[in-house]
């Protein structure tokens, strides 16, 4: 492998998509706390703290 193509993916401020699995419960409550904290929903939320 390239050094160059290494540092790109090496390279901290790349995009990354990641997946995780929360319960339906979990997500119920995640969308009162967001509302409660001025978070525009749920997700805004998880963003924040990952």
């Amino acid at each position: 492998m390239k050094a160059e193509v290494l540092k790109k993916r090496l390279d901290k401020s790349r995009p990354t998509t990641v997946t995780i699995q929360i319960l339906e419960d979990v997500i119920e409550d995640l969308k009162r706390v967001s509302a409660l904290l001025g978070f525009s929903g749920y997700q805004p939320l998880v963003r924040n703290y990952i």
